[in-house]
């Protein structure tokens, strides 16, 4: 595009991405090993890791498209996408029940998820390639690790000349499976972390989060690590380059997708060629009005939204 005489390059973000539907079960206490309890209320809402991040970044105001999989059952969440500003233009129906999740959340708002793939696990490398031609060498690729073909997905778009945006969540068993020196940013909470440092030969030796942080960003000196804490905020580092975001206090009502609204609302803002501090501070304030409000994909709050809670919080 031509802006004020001058041509601007516009990146978009291809999110390989799960869609699952989200099975939520309302609980005051989490059920423990050969318990059976009752939940006080249950519905079901669109979500998947990358359900919610690419929903995150449209409303965040990214150029997104989605790669993946659903049933005839997910047709909901095609459309859902659609109306946010996603482009679902290569995303396919296969005759498999779309993937999903079930949820519980307790009194505190926290929660425990367990997922099945269903049609996530349905991306081969032809595909990955189709979806690859339609993106050039200054966009960038999102993935989490929900969906199979984790691996190809991030030397295909590191060997296209992309930048590689990788959130391993669930962690993987096997790390080292993964091409991770093609990565470029990774997304990790404190738990995922340890284990990927763990899992990298690093032993921290002692679980602190900046000293977790320093030890990835010594191993990895030229990639971007954000380490999120939830309620401690964020943590950045790249090479010497560090930054710690406090969290936004809010009342906690379901931290589901809190994560996910993160990832996508900071990639969206790189996209848009802001500061690092200024993807954080606006990521941050994204998950914040997240957490304060029930479900996944519903939760996750407009860019006017977020500029309007951060202007009462932030003095100008």
């Amino acid at each position: 595009q031509q802006r004020d005489g001058r041509m601007e390059i516009i990146m978009k973000i291809i999110n390989f991405g799960s869609l699952n539907i989200d099975k939520i079960y309302h609980v005051k206490e989490f059920v423990m090993a050969g318990q059976t309890i009752k939940a006080s209320s249950y519905q079901t809402a669109s979500g998947g890791k990358g359900f919610n991040q690419s929903l995150s970044a449209a409303k965040a105001g990214a150029d997104v498209l989605h790669a993946g999989f659903i049933g005839q059952d997910g047709q909901f969440l095609k459309k859902e996408l659609e109306d946010s500003h996603v482009n679902v233009d290569m995303l396919e129906t296969v005759d498999l029940p779309t993937g999903h999740a079930i949820i519980e959340v307790n009194a505190e708002g926290q929660n425990r998820i367990i997922i099945h793939g269903g049609s996530n696990l349905c991306f081969d490398i032809s595909y990955i390639k189709r979806v690859l031609d339609q993106c050039t060498a200054n966009d960038f690729v999102l993935l989490q690790n929900e969906t199979n073909c984790t691996a190809e997905i991030i030397h295909s778009a590191h060997q296209k000349g992309m930048q590689v945006v990788f959130n391993p969540s669930p962690m993987p068993e096997d790390l080292s499976l993964l091409p991770l020196s093609d990565v470029d940013c990774f997304i990790v909470n404190e738990v995922e972390g340890f284990q990927l440092a763990e899992a990298l030969g690093l032993h921290p030796s002692e679980k602190e989060h900046d000293h977790i942080l320093s030890v990835l960003a010594e191993n990895y000196p030229e990639k971007d690590i954000i380490m999120t804490l939830g309620e401690e905020g964020v943590l950045y580092q790249k090479g010497s380059l560090k930054h710690h975001m406090k969290a936004f206090p809010v009342n906690v009502i379901d931290t589901t997708a809190a994560g996910d609204t993160f990832t996508g609302y900071f990639l969206a803002a790189v996209c848009k060629g802001k500061e690092i501090y200024t993807a954080l501070q606006e990521a941050s304030a994204a998950s914040a009005i997240a957490v304060s409000r029930m479900g996944a994909g519903p939760s996750i709050p407009s860019y006017c939204e977020v500029k309007a809670f951060l202007r009462e919080r932030i003095p100008q």
